[in-house]
């Protein structure tokens, strides 16, 4: 048999099921507050004796992530570079190629000028190579492998980029 039920009936059966489900809020002083917002995070920790999580003086990147962040890095000097040329060369015809041989003859400073536009290049198109090779040799994409592969990056590259300055 259903019987009736009010919207009174059912606002007190919300009251009671809200007082019994919500928890008690901690109260703080206004005092209170106010001294925890003048702290920061550094020094509750140094009064603790806690680390700041992850304590960096203990933690150290893997190989791996390192040459990601650098062939993000590289893309990135990349665009910026050749985009600076662009705007260079519409702006003024021939500006870019005054720019590039005054890099190539600016003496004993132009040797690391060159490697700075010769290893962003040369990393950013090896990385962009390994990245088609573990696509088609997937076999290949283990911790051991790319840890190795990483470091022949970073060597191949630096190595290529030194004889590039230097031709």
């Amino acid at each position: 048999m259903l019987t009736k039920v009010t919207s009174r009936q059912i606002n007190a059966i919300q009251r009671q099921y809200l007082r019994n489900a919500a928890r008690n809020m901690t109260v703080l002083s206004k005092e209170s507050g106010e001294n925890f917002r003048k702290q920061n995070y550094s020094s509750r920790m140094d009064k603790t004796g806690r680390p700041v999580s992850p304590h960096v003086t203990i933690y150290s990147f893997p190989v791996t992530a390192l040459s990601s962040i650098t062939n993000r890095i590289t893309g990135v000097a990349l665009s910026g570079m050749f985009g600076t040329l662009a705007v260079a060369e519409l702006a003024s015809s021939g500006l870019a190629l005054d720019i590039m041989q005054a890099v190539g003859s600016a003496g004993l400073a132009a040797y690391p000028a060159k490697f700075c536009v010769a290893f962003p290049i040369v990393y950013h198109y090896a990385g962009g190579i390994r990245h088609l090779v573990w696509d088609y040799t997937p076999d290949k994409l283990n911790n051991a492998e790319v840890e190795k592969a990483s470091y022949a990056l970073f060597g191949a590259s630096a190595t290529i980029s030194l004889l590039a300055c230097f031709a």
